[in-house]
């Protein structure tokens, strides 16, 4: 066996790895994930508000800059829909309901992020 198929073989090996690897840390995710129960609204690195996600809500958050970006929670999910920043980026994102999930809006400072409140069956051996 040469050096070159040697590469090759050890190339190939190596991208079915990774590929297996991906998909595994994907599919457990995509199994373990746990809807939130509260968005925490954080604007310019202080938090504005805590509210949950099984009341339906609308606020209008006031940005660090000005700005406003009004969020809405609706059947558990939250999402921004409407902003008076240039870009509007935030109001094009997903709406959000597991634990961890987040929106961002850069110009105003503004992020709003599902958190979920931490059980007994959440925590492993080492924690407990």
């Amino acid at each position: 066996m040469n050096k070159l198929t040697a590469h090759k073989n050890d190339i190939i090996l190596l991208l079915i790895l990774a590929i297996a690897g991906l998909c595994v840390t994907g599919g457990y995710r995509l199994l373990h994930r746990t809807t939130g129960d509260t968005v925490t609204i954080t604007v310019d690195g202080r938090t504005y508000r805590t509210l949950p996600l099984s009341v339906d809500t609308t606020l209008d958050i006031p940005g660090a800059d000005g700005g406003t970006n009004h969020l809405e929670i609706k059947n558990g999910h939250a999402s921004i829909t409407e902003a008076d920043c240039p870009d509007k980026l935030c109001v094009h994102q997903t709406s959000i309901r597991h634990n961890g999930e987040s929106l961002v809006c850069l110009p105003h400072k503004v992020i709003v992020k599902v958190t979920a409140n931490a059980s007994e069956d959440d925590l492993d051996g080492v924690a407990k």
